[in-house]
């Protein structure tokens, strides 16, 4: 796997109780349109653990073919059950991604010696290569630097995801893994400082609601161009994060998606609707930085 740059966990849209195949494609197009560097349907943001496997096929197969083979997928195939996560990988393969991302497995809690087994199994005859998803306040499971390490030697293991929001954590795991793993960073907010720490590339939630900001930030970055970088995350990234801090992200991504002109729906049960009070909040955040420009 090559891949670079800013990378969308999409918010998945859904209608009538399922996804909405339309919305999906017109949502897919407008990314690629606007410059992103790689597409991750099923992602946390795109309410993976909501979704049946059916809905999962569907969800990764409209994306692949909207993007029509100008854009990377990466599919997430997250589960507990290597059976199900291994199932997922395989949807993701015949669907046409380009690789998959596996989260830790989360409710159980286990030691490394457990996850080395899961992502050994789940990563044995991959069909795709593997990045795994470290997003411990989610999961309740940190993969330690040396697990992370371990498992960078195996042929499918090609990169991390790394939401922990340790820039320590992901220094290490960059210089303890070969040149050619990857490194993602999926805490916006610091998007600076992991690219200058050797992140190969962000995978950002506000990429759902300002693509062409997002990816200019990784664009500038990769050029020199501090300035452009401090600007972005001063006055896109920041404003943005900060005011949906105390939401459930899928919730106020979709609420924002809606404001900036397509209507994905609601969030599916358990996650709730964002209420009245927190829409005025994501408004007034999301017309601040509407009103300014990306020179």
């Amino acid at each position: 796997m090559n891949v670079s740059g800013t990378i969308v966990p999409m918010a998945t849209p859904i209608a009538g109780g399922g996804v909405d195949e339309a919305a999906l494609a017109e949502f897919t197009r407008s990314l690629v349109d606007r410059g992103v560097h790689g597409l991750f349907p099923g992602s946390s943001i795109g309410e993976f653990p909501s979704l049946t496997a059916e809905e999962h096929r569907t969800l990764v197969e409209t994306v692949v073919e909207a993007a029509d083979d100008t854009t990377a997928v990466i599919a997430g195939c997250c589960a507990t059950s290597i059976g199900d996560v291994r199932a997922r990988v395989s949807t993701a393969g015949e669907a046409g991604a380009d690789a998959a991302v596996v989260v830790t497995p989360y409710y159980l809690s286990t030691t490394q010696n457990g996850l080395r087994r899961f992502f050994e199994r789940v990563a044995a005859d991959a069909p795709l290569d593997l990045l795994l998803y470290n997003i411990p306040a989610l999961t309740g499971n940190q993969l330690s630097v040396d697990t992370v390490s371990h498992l960078a030697d195996l042929d499918t293991v090609v990169g991390l995801k790394d939401t922990s929001g340790d820039l320590g954590y992901q220094y290490r795991v960059v210089e303890e893994t070969p040149p050619e793993f990857v490194v993602f960073q999926g805490s916006t907010d610091i998007a600076g400082a992991a690219l200058n720490l050797g992140a190969d590339g962000l995978i950002a939630g506000p990429a759902n609601v300002f693509p062409a900001e997002l990816a200019e930030l990784y664009d500038a970055h990769a050029r020199g161009d501090d300035a452009t970088v401090n600007r972005i995350l001063r006055e896109v990234v920041v404003p943005i994060v900060s005011t949906y801090d105390d939401i459930p992200t899928a919730a106020a991504i979709k609420h924002l998606v809606r404001r900036n002109g397509l209507d994905i729906g609601d969030p599916l049960p358990p996650v709730a609707p964002v209420s009245p009070a927190e829409q005025e909040r994501l408004d007034v955040a999301y017309r601040a930085v509407a009103d300014r420009t990306i020179e």
